[in-house]
């Protein structure tokens, strides 16, 4: 299930047996205008670790890591 960030931005959990991985989406531009958004996966699996520092890096404006931290916590 993806989990919006931002109008711009989401992300989904993999579940594992030891751990939790995540990947981050953003919006696929399409020419047709459809009723559900598609997304894009932007990132490989990640550990929540990781994904923070992704998202502090790529996305600092959009506050994306206090938006990931209440997801996780």
């Amino acid at each position: 299930m993806l989990r919006n960030l931002s109008e711009n931005l989401c992300v989904s959990k993999f579940e594992g047996i030891n751990y939790d991985q995540w990947a981050c989406y953003e919006p696929l531009m399409t020419e047709h205008k459809s009723k559900r958004q598609t997304w894009k996966r932007i990132t490989g699996l990640m550990s929540a670790e990781s994904m923070d520092s992704f998202l502090a890096k790529n996305y600092p404006a959009e506050h994306a890591t206090n938006q990931f931290c209440d997801i996780i916590n």
